[in-house]
């Protein structure tokens, strides 16, 4: 029995060493069950055996040897149990905040096996991070808008953390990560109209037809898996505000949905808890003792959910993007009884990075594409990727998507969509967090504009602004018809040291189109 169990296992490894993934029927051998047979396999049939186990397999070409060496295959080895020499004297994940498991305490691969491993990875990987590819350069200036950054003339750190757009005033809502929410007056020179203190930094909004708003906060902003992000509702008694907590002890949410999911009239809440080592995407569905919390996929790097009726069946379902290591876009489909069936629409590899996306018809043929931006690298592995940037997957009229247009944007971490040219299709807002400040001209802010055959023209700010943006919305703040961009500055210096420069903590392109 065990030597045939033994070749049922080789089998299964050799298929996903082969086999692209449309095409693999089993799932994958797990940890266990590798570490359990002594496998006479090469270093890139172990590679796919054992990253399968746990996620796509990563090819060696996405990162430069350096980097796969000194931190990215040393923790892969860590989290499988194996510990040697050359880890003495180093801190130990838990003592870097890892919880217990996260690190196999128990050895899952063995020595020689990994040496291959490490051996193929060090052999293909190109000596540094490849680059980009050809790409259409941007031109400097952003056409049909006024760049201006207001200054409030006073002296404060740019940590913004949220920006958005009342919908019925206009008004813009400014978050820091100094726990407050100013209430701007873009009629008046962005004047400070009002100011809501928050126990942490605010990441999201909605508000309510009554004036009552649902405010979203993140806890620790830092990667951690603490529990202290919270939905709070907030209401006026005559100057004051006053909340109360909806849903608490959350893992470092960072983005809410709401919408009448279970159809009882009654409004539920996504909330995507991204967390570190642990996380998950979340509904918490209505009813009559309370939210009820139904676990969509209980895994970190929950970013970004969307409520859609995918499927057409006149329920709305859960469109959401995962980030961290199971790296994709899924839809969870609603099938009633607040029961949801997950189905996987994007799987992309552990380094891709994902950032943001959105559900939007690109190419006007009445069926909605998804449009992916990836750039998050403040994980193990900081150099520039080639692949970061903005992925369009054209939807074949069947909710199937392959990807038709991509365009090479180090560091991209969000994304705008509308049609801010006025000319009937949807154009793109991207800005990056972790750019490659060497690029000239500079591409933390590129304005893709769609022209009359479906491309998109690419360009950047005609001034070098200086900010870091980490977040960014669209709205008619001028009330004039037509759609504004604002994007918040995020300075890493400013969390260390003393505030010196007066604060100027978004930049407002003005559309001026009408």
């Amino acid at each position: 029995m065990k030597l045939r169990s033994l070749i049922v296992l080789i089998i299964v490894v050799l298929s996903y060493s082969c086999n692209p993934i449309s095409e693999r029927k089993q799932p994958p051998p797990t940890l266990e069950q590798l570490a359990s047979t002594d496998l006479n396999l090469n270093g890139e049939q172990l590679a796919n055996a054992y990253c399968a186990s746990c996620h796509i397999k990563p090819e060696p070409e996405i990162l430069d040897k350096t980097t796969w060496k000194e931190d990215v295959l040393p923790d892969m080895r860590k989290r499988m149990g194996l510990v040697l020499p050359e880890d003495f004297g180093q801190t130990l994940p838990e003592d870097l905040g890892a919880p217990a498991g996260v690190y196999s305490k128990v050895q899952l691969i063995r020595a020689k096996d990994w040496d291959k491993i490490l051996a193929y990875y060090l052999e293909h990987a190109p000596d540094s991070p490849l680059p980009q590819a050809k790409k259409a350069e941007p031109t400097k200036g952003i056409p049909g808008f006024r760049v201006s950054r207001p200054d409030f003339h006073r002296i404060k750190g740019n940590l913004s953390t949220m920006l958005r757009v009342h919908p019925k005033t206009g008004d813009l809502w400014l978050g820091d990560r100094l726990k407050m929410i100013y209430i701007l007056d873009p009629e008046n020179g962005f004047q400070i109209k009002d100011s809501i203190p928050t126990e942490v930094a605010p990441v999201d909004i909605t508000w309510n037809d009554d004036d009552t708003f649902e405010l979203l906060t993140m806890g620790r902003m830092d990667p951690s898996n603490d529990t202290l992000g919270k939905v709070s509702g907030f209401w006026k008694e005559a100057q004051d505000w006053k909340s109360d907590e909806l849903l608490t002890k959350l893992i470092r949410p960072v983005n809410l949905a709401i919408a009448d999911w279970n159809g009882d009239g009654e409004m539920d809440r996504v909330v995507s808890q991204f967390g570190d080592h642990f996380g998950k995407m979340s509904i918490y569905l209505s009813g009559s003792t309370g939210p009820a919390e139904v676990i969509l996929r209980p895994e970190p790097g929950a970013r970004r959910a969307l409520a859609v009726d995918f499927d057409g069946d006149g329920d709305l379902d859960v469109l959401g993007l995962m980030a961290q290591a199971k790296e994709g876009v899924y839809v969870w489909l609603n099938e009633g009884g607040n029961q949801f069936k997950e189905k996987t629409l994007l799987r992309f590899q552990p380094a891709f990075g994902s950032s943001d996306f959105r559900f939007e018809d690109v190419n006007k043929d009445g069926h909605k594409d998804i449009i992916v931006v990836n750039g998050d690298n403040a994980d193990l592995s900081q150099v520039l990727k080639n692949y970061h940037g903005v992925h369009v997957f054209f939807n074949n009229g069947q909710n199937e998507f392959e990807r038709s247009w991509f365009y090479p944007m180090y560091g991209a971490s969000g994304i705008e969509i509308a049609d801010f040219d006025g000319d009937g299709d949807q154009d793109f807002f991207v800005l990056s967090f972790f750019p490659d400040d060497s690029q000239v001209p500079k591409q933390n802010l590129i304005y893709f504009r769609q022209n009359e055959e479906g491309e998109f023209d690419p360009f950047v700010l005609s001034e070098n602004v200086d900010g870091n943006w980490l977040t960014m919305t669209s709205g008619d703040t001028d009330l004039d018809g037509d759609i504004d961009l604002m994007v918040g500055s995020f300075e890493f210096d400013d969390l260390y040291k003393r505030a010196t420069k007066s604060w100027k903590p978004f930049i407002y392109l003005e559309n001026k189109m009408n």
